[in-house]
């Protein structure tokens, strides 16, 4: 049987942009704009986590305290919160904003000052941001409707993938230790760290070069030729045929594609592109769905704020636990001891050794996330969304508790996984719920105000660890637990449909 696309209705030279893409076929272009997708998605996450591996190398280069690994940490999230709203060209945006974030990781490769090291990572962020921005934007509008939550499911799981390869990857350049002297300047393992970050943006960004710009974003622009010579450059890769022979007409034009939306950053300027933003935004707190709007964003706060901000301390908790001598404290008897530094900047002997354990607990946490995200995919609709929420949030919860008098290293691993894993797993749920609640011109603009509160949690949790985590640390895991609490009741409440 045909799909109803494969029948064009609308004139013998007149096709729908996706009916052209159901009759060229499924084909190289999506399959390797799928690992494009996925080489960028490792790149902008790994930006952000490898960041908590290199504080530990770096912390006696830097002579860096506690609270300035956070800021350290929080850096490259502020960047990406700041470039949330881009809306622009898709290919430019991919492309400018991968290709910066490499050079700037470049740079920070030879940064042997802390704050000008956050500044440029600041920066980094920004251009990662943009790529994350555009990204599944572009990788849609290459796929016909029925695959287009497909590609960006399998997308969305390099995410997973990346939180196995940056301590993978870590683990195999850190190991060594060596340095090497260019007169005041040493170059040590950790800074290799970051070109090992950037190398698979980069192979993706050169692979994108060869790519056109999305013909659904040309059509909405009323660019038909570019767009029919997109289309034609779809046809010979997939098919090695011209868009004609496909088509079996030798003239035709493509149908106009509905605005894709106000380009906030078009013809503005500094207020000006704030008063875009804030008229695109305040729409979504109108009734009847913005009470629920707003206690869907304090829930994904919470959420971003106990998961992410606890991953990207975790390897910092799991170093120092694993240096402990008695193994039968608890993480926080373990975390109240005071780190001792030894400034010995200025000599080859500068190292930060970082355990195997950490290595290995964070590869741990990062199949974790890959498995399951499996599983979630498997019990989401026959359990209900709003029921898998309330049970994963009820378990990390829980998980908090026990942390608190957990001894065995082995347990602490267990109720870490499921501290961060369940959160984490919540996001994606909780954002397809933000999408049913709010009406479909809004829901675009929707998810990127909740990823941006999401990335203001992140923010906030890092900071505050870096400040409270060793003084305060019961105190701590006390209101990252307490704010689940909060979540779980918010969750309780919202009219969450069960079926997906």
């Amino acid at each position: 049987m045909h799909s109803s696309l494969e029948s064009n209705t609308l004139g013998p030279n007149v096709w729908d942009y996706d009916m052209v893409l159901e009759k060229i076929g499924y084909g190289k272009t999506q399959w390797l704009l799928l690992l494009v997708s996925g080489l960028l998605t490792i790149t902008s996450v790994a930006a952000q986590q490898a960041m908590s591996i290199i504080v530990i190398a770096s912390q006696c280069e830097f002579e860096t305290t506690q609270a300035e690994k956070g800021v350290m940490m929080a850096a490259s999230v502020t960047g990406q919160l700041l470039c949330e709203w881009v809306s622009s060209y898709r290919r430019k945006v991919l492309l400018y904003g991968n290709f910066a974030s490499n050079a700037l990781q470049f740079i920070l490769m030879f940064v042997t000052s802390v704050w000008l090291f956050n500044i440029i990572n600041l920066l980094v962020g920004i251009s990662v941001g943009a790529v994350s921005a555009a990204l599944y934007a572009y990788l849609s509008e290459f796929n016909i409707p029925r695959h287009r939550a497909v590609a960006i499911n399998y997308s969305t799981m390099f995410v997973s993938v990346t939180a196995i390869y940056v301590p993978a990857t870590a683990w195999l350049v850190l190991s060594s230790n060596w340095a090497i002297s260019i007169g005041d300047f040493v170059f040590r393992p950790w800074r290799l760290l970051l070109l090992v970050s950037l190398l698979p943006g980069f192979i993706g960004g050169l692979i994108l070069l060869y790519y056109p710009e999305s013909p659904k974003l040309l059509l909405s622009q009323e660019k038909n030729k570019e767009a029919i010579e997109a289309v034609a450059w779809i046809s010979k890769f997939n098919r090695g045929k011209s868009i004609h022979q496909v088509l079996n007409c030798d003239e035709f034009t493509l149908k106009s594609e509905d605005p894709v939306g106000e380009n906030l950053l078009a013809e503005s300027q500094g207020c000006g592109i704030l008063s875009k933003i804030c008229r695109a935004t305040i729409p979504l707190f109108h009734k009847p769905h913005g009470f629920n709007f707003i206690l869907c964003n304090l829930a994904l706060f919470g959420m971003f704020f106990s998961s992410n901000g606890m991953q990207l301390w975790f390897p910092e908790i799991v170093n120092r636990s694993s240096g402990a001598e008695n193994n039968s404290s608890t993480v926080c008897e373990i975390l109240s001891v005071p780190v001792e530094h030894v400034n010995v900047t200025e000599t080859l002997d500068c190292t930060d050794p970082i355990s195997s354990k950490t290595y290995i607990d964070n590869l741990v946490v990062g199949f974790a996330f890959l498995i399951g995200f499996s599983i979630q995919g498997l019990i989401l609709n026959p359990l209900g969304r709003k029921n898998v929420l309330l049970a994963a949030l009820a378990v990390a919860t829980l998980s908090g508790v026990l942390l608190h008098f957990m001894e065995s290293p082995t347990g602490v691993l267990v109720l870490f996984c499921l501290y961060i894993l369940l959160p984490g797993l919540s996001i994606s749920i909780m954002i397809g719920a933000i999408v049913d609640l709010v009406p479909t011109h809004l829901r675009s603009k929707a998810v990127s105000f909740c990823m941006s509160l999401g990335r203001l949690g992140i923010i906030a949790a890092t900071n505050l660890m870096g400040v409270m985590l060793q003084p305060y640390c019961n105190t701590t895991f006390a209101m990252f637990t307490c704010t689940l609490i909060v979540c779980i009741v918010i969750v309780h409440y919202l009219p969450i449909r069960n079926s997906a």
